[in-house]
């Protein structure tokens, strides 16, 4: 699992498919409803910034570990 919590400014998080399609778009904003979410683990997804400034704490389940090249959709 993936928890992300917005501490400033604003970001969206995209969700895909195994085919790299686009599922879901969500923006997190201190105004907005959305501050914090969690990712189920496989789920592919990514955080982009809209904002200068943006800051974002993600935190994982277990120790890190490098991503795979399997881990990164190409």
């Amino acid at each position: 699992m993936v928890y992300r919590l917005l501490c400033n400014a604003i970001c969206r998080n995209l969700f895909y498919d195994t085919e790299g399609r686009l599922q879901e778009s969500i923006v997190m904003a201190p105004s907005s409803e959305v501050v914090a979410m969690s990712v189920e683990v496989g789920q592919w997804h990514k955080a982009e910034s809209l904002e200068s400034g943006t800051v974002i704490l993600e935190c994982k389940d277990g120790k890190y570990t490098p991503l795979t090249e399997e881990e990164v959709m190409g």
